[in-house]
């Protein structure tokens, strides 16, 4: 058997693929270059948050994750349910049956908080020790930070629930998105010279706090400036549940049923209750120009 039969494992749930989990595959696809093999990534969809929380939200979508996985030049991507078949593994069948058998795993990369087997009880020592008995050399990598931070999908989370866009871009390592289709509006947004796209986004991704962004959004390959609303626009009445809608500058075309993408960039201010429309489109338009000036100084190509 050729050494390209065997691989070199990185383990983790990489949600969001943030700069840290960057490393660990850059790490793991020096290893993999270094001996020939392989270079694979193992993880678990739906990830055990998801199994204890039906609530819990993801950084990027599946589609996503395979895309960046490819950017990164991984080979191969094996993700798994995480189930009552996997929760019952103990540490030392987990390296068996999974790294040794099934991945043919020489050697492992992981990060220093990794957990495995039932209940958690494996740790990156163990992982170690047992994978020593099975010809499995394991590469554990140390914290990696930013500004001072330790970068983790939780914090990031946060950050994205507070509204605080550019510390999580900066732990990420890209500018986090809203994708999806856009659907059909009240158009109130149309009478007062600021028409949007509505985009109804895949369920279970995480949605950043309420307010107001500066952000780019992609449409037909072209790049757009513009101001996106997260919230419940407690300005017009009759207003239901979370709406996501981006005012594109100088753009008018027909996109209803058209999948865009949406960056955040900037957080502009949180969401506001204005006496009448004049008072919103007055606001919208201080947005507009802020947005602008934002763009200009961080060098931005704006249309």
């Amino acid at each position: 058997m050729t050494t390209r039969n065997y691989r070199t494992v990185v383990l983790g749930n990489f949600d969001g693929i943030h700069r840290g989990h960057q490393q660990l595959i850059g790490l793991g696809r020096q290893i993999a270059d270094q001996h020939g093999e392989e270079l694979a990534v193992f993880t678990f969809y739906p990830q055990i948050q998801q199994v204890f929380d039906p609530t819990f939200c993801y950084l990027l979508s599946e589609r996503q994750k395979l895309e960046r996985f490819g950017q990164l030049q991984v080979d191969v991507v094996e993700t798994v349910p995480f189930d009552e078949k996997i929760a019952v593994l103990s540490p030392e069948e987990f390296v068996r049956t999974i790294l040794a058998e099934k991945l043919r795993a020489r050697h492992v990369v992981v990060g220093f908080n990794y957990s495995f087997g039932h209940k958690g009880a494996g740790n990156p020592e163990m992982l170690q020790e047992l994978g020593g008995h099975y010809g499995i050399q394991v590469t554990v990598m140390e914290p990696y930070d930013v500004n001072g931070e330790v970068v983790s999908s939780t914090v990031i989370r946060h950050a994205l629930r507070d509204g605080s866009v550019e510390k999580a871009n900066a732990l990420l390592g890209y500018i986090y998105s809203i994708e999806g289709p856009v659907v059909k509006g009240n158009q109130i947004g149309r009478t007062i010279g600021f028409p949007t796209a509505n985009i109804r986004p895949e369920k279970g991704i995480l949605l950043p706090g309420n307010g107001v962004y500066a952000a780019l959004t992609y449409v037909d390959g072209k790049v757009y400036p513009g101001i996106l609303n997260i919230g419940m626009r407690p300005t017009i009445e009759h207003s239901v549940g979370i709406n996501i809608e981006v005012n594109l500058f100088d753009f008018d075309a027909d996109i209803y049923g058209q999948t865009i993408r949406t960056e955040l960039h900037y957080f502009l201010r949180s969401e506001e209750k204005f006496k009448g429309l004049d008072g919103l489109k007055a606001q919208l338009q201080k947005d507009k120009e802020q947005t602008r000036k934002l763009f200009a100084e961080a060098g931005i190509s704006q249309n």
